[in-house]
C-alpha cells in the first residue's frame, strides 16, 4: 500500500494508516488460491503459512484499530487547525483534497 501511494501527495502520516489497514490478508489468500489450483508440492505448509499470517493480520488489526484510529484522528485535527484555510476532504469519501502538503 504504501509503493502504490508514493507519489500521490498524501502526507507521511496518512500513508503510514493507509498501509497499516491495507488489504494484506486478501492477497495471501489470493496468491495460495493460485498455487492450490496448480497443485504445486508443498501446499499443506502453503495453507498453514496463509493461515497464520491472516489470523495474525486480524488480531493485530483488531488490538490496534481504536488505539490508531484515535492517535489518526488527533494528529489530523492538528494538521487542519495549523492551516484552516484547507479544503480537507471531498464529500460523498472522495480524494483528501486537504492532506496534500
Amino acid at each position: 500500500m504504501v509503493l502504490s501511494l508514493a507519489g500521490s501527495g498524501l502526507r507521511p502520516g496518512t500513508v503510514a494508516y493507509i498501509g497499516w489497514f491495507g488489504p494484506r490478508g486478501l492477497a495471501s489468500v489470493v496468491l495460495a488460491l493460485l498455487v492450490l489450483e496448480e497443485h504445486v508440492p508443498g501446499v499443506g505448509l502453503l495453507g498453514r503459512v496463509v493461515a497464520i499470517t491472516v489470523g495474525l493480520s486480524v488480531l493485530l488489526h483488531d488490538v490496534s484499530d481504536v488505539p490508531l484510529a484515535e492517535r489518526y484522528g488527533r494528529w489530523y485535527e492538528k494538521a487542519a487547525a495549523a492551516s484552516p484555510g484547507r479544503r480537507r476532504g471531498a464529500p460523498g469519501g472522495g480524494a483528501a483534497q486537504g492532506d496534500r502538503p
